[in-house]
């Protein structure tokens, strides 16, 4: 009897330990889905911050895209936060794709609700962050928010693959994320190139045909010199600056950082230079009676600058930098054709690296202010005797490049961009309207996106 009993006892305990187990893990499946315990704190100055998954961390395998209504139903990352700190502060929260992701981002989308809003938004049209950490190979932006003293926030992001962008996921790929807060008052700001390259997909220059009219407009980047240098090419809407009161459309990212800009409409009207009856009137700077003067056109910029830009305070924002006045020629039957001719009338072939001269007139001028290049209107989409109106370059009106083009028949000609978009020759003494360049320092920062409603303006630093 007494070993019967012993036996009924057992079995009672083992099936009491088992029932407990499946209550047990049941609930600890439950807290996990509605983010109700088992939230591991992690600190960041001034902020608590609980995840419901345990961590920041995404990790996620044998990954089946799902329809986007299916998406809305998923069980959410909920991140809860709590300013701890006696101020306001602004967070920012990301999502970064660690550099071990091996899956295809095509199809990634969200749902964020709480106290950041976003209804179905896919990875790819979040705006790019600068990233913390070596280890994210993509770092994007879910939103800001600002968070009190003492308040707590929560957001909750379904995270899911769209299967009308990508049918199926190798089972053995592996998706890796990471969620982040910053604390946008301690944060390292990107400087404005490094806003304008988390803003733009970097296009590869090397292989451009500089001949072609059809353009794929953006941004693109080259190799000079063993270094990086960026620049828009085409009907780009999203290189739009307010500086100094003006508007003015970004050129190129320089080897330096500096960004380079034009002003995006006319400064006045003026001659290139007062003579053109010798080669020494292409020259931005040249010598005359044992003096270096400067030529019509660069007085007038000088004056332009001091005036718009200097005397109103705005000067150290501008870099000085070296404006290509390239005069390297060569003659051919009495004919002197300039390096630039032959790089854009013969070889559709822009180059940014100036050539050296031994001329006295022209050159490399080191200054804050200058004209475009006729290279780099070849590169963002201008060709010689071609029309082409839908490159961000194109006035309704002839201006002038910087860049001499020929000289014979005791006439000077420089290169000059016409109402029709063409990069055309023209005689130094005709008045056109000047388009004035400069190139902002590397340590400034930016507000804005670049477009014509948000642009980019430069901050108080």
């Amino acid at each position: 009897m007494k070993k019967k009993y012993k036996r009924a006892l057992l079995i009672i305990t083992i099936l009491f330990l088992f029932t407990l187990g499946i209550s047990t893990g049941y609930g600890f499946w439950k807290s996990i889905k509605d983010g109700t315990s088992n939230e591991k704190p992690t600190t960041l100055d001034c902020f608590k911050v609980y995840y419901s998954n345990d961590n920041d961390m995404i990790s996620l395998t044998n990954i089946k895209p799902i329809l986007n209504e299916d998406g809305r139903e998923t069980t959410p990352f909920t991140i809860t936060i709590t300013n701890t700190c006696k101020d306001e502060k602004e967070i920012q929260l990301r999502l970064n794709i660690l550099d071990d992701n091996s899956v295809d981002l095509v199809g990634l989308t969200m749902q964020v609700s709480g106290n950041l809003e976003s209804d179905i938004i896919t990875y790819d049209t979040l705006r790019n962050a600068k990233a913390t950490s070596q280890l994210y190979k993509i770092s994007k932006s879910l939103g800001n928010l600002k968070v009190k003293s003492n308040e707590t926030i929560r957001t909750n992001i379904r995270l899911w693959f769209d299967e009308k962008k990508i049918n199926t996921l190798d089972p053995a790929s592996t998706f890796r994320a990471q969620f982040e807060i910053v604390d946008m008052g301690t944060a390292a700001k990107p400087n404005f190139a490094e806003s304008i390259l988390l803003n733009n997909e970097v296009l590869d220059g090397s292989t451009l045909n500089y001949g072609e009219i059809g353009i794929n407009p953006g941004l693109y980047k080259i190799n000079v010199d063993n270094n990086d240098y960026y620049f828009y090419r085409g009907a780009v809407n999203n290189n739009y600056v307010l500086f100094a009161d003006k508007v003015w459309r970004i050129i190129s990212i320089n080897t330096d950082q500096s960004v380079k800009l034009i002003l995006n409409d006319s400064a006045g009207i003026s001659q290139y230079s007062s003579y053109k009856n010798a080669i020494d009137y292409t020259g931005t700077k040249y010598v005359y009676n044992n003096n270096l003067v400067d030529n019509q056109n660069n007085k007038y910029l000088l004056e332009w600058y001091k005036t718009t830009i200097e005397d109103k305070g705005l000067d150290k924002k501008v870099e000085e930098v070296d404006y290509c006045n390239d005069t390297y020629n060569t003659i051919e039957n009495y004919h002197r054709y300039f390096a630039a001719y032959n790089r854009l009338i013969t070889g559709k072939n822009p180059s940014v690296i100036c050539e050296k001269t031994e001329e006295d007139f022209g050159g490399i001028i080191k200054q804050k202010v200058g004209l475009i290049t006729a290279d780099e209107v070849a590169m963002a989409g201008g060709l010689d005797n071609n029309n082409n109106t839908s490159y961000y370059l194109y006035q309704p009106y002839d201006y002038f490049t910087m860049t001499p083009a020929e000289y014979y028949g005791y006439n000077a000609y420089v290169f000059y961009v016409n109402g029709a978009g063409n990069l055309l020759r023209t005689i130094p003494t005709d008045r056109m309207h000047i388009r004035p360049v400069i190139s902002i320092n590397s340590s400034q920062t930016v507000n804005g996106l670049g477009t014509i409603e948000n642009p980019y303006v430069l901050e108080d630093n």
